[in-house]
């Protein structure tokens, strides 16, 4: 297998892991979450969700079909809903006493979301150098 299709494969990986991760969330209120004058709602919530998963979607569309615009899209993707997810969740995980809860809802399934993340972006920067 080629190293494109390892980079197709892995971002399948990545967007169900992304979709996991918004179950966990969902599971564990983050509707409740508030920071200073920002509440966020269901609604709020739902429609950024469903932005990400689109997103992914037109990112897995363009690395299907080779275009070289899914390369850099994916660079953006893995990096802010992958690894950045470990760090800001890991940050509220800590911040809330070791309890996923608020901004540390979803710190479980970031765990998983981040590593393949990274590989998918080791991967992906691979392929731009070639």
């Amino acid at each position: 297998m080629d190293s494109y299709h390892t980079i197709v494969l892995l971002y399948i990986l990545f967007i169900w892991l992304v979709i996991i991760h918004t179950f966990e969330e969902v599971a564990q209120g983050i509707f409740k979450l508030k920071i200073k004058k920002i509440q966020l709602t269901k609604k709020k919530y739902l429609i950024g969700a469903s932005l990400i998963t689109t997103l992914n979607l037109i990112t897995l569309a363009l690395l299907v079909i080779e275009n070289k615009s899914g390369l850099y899209i994916g660079i953006f993707t893995a990096s802010v809903f992958g690894v950045l997810q470990f760090i800001v969740h890991a940050i509220g995980f800590f911040k809330e006493g070791g309890k996923a809860k608020n901004i540390g809802a979803g710190f479980y399934s970031s765990i998983p979301l981040s590593i393949v993340a990274a590989i998918l972006l080791y991967h992906i920067l691979l392929q731009i150098q070639l």
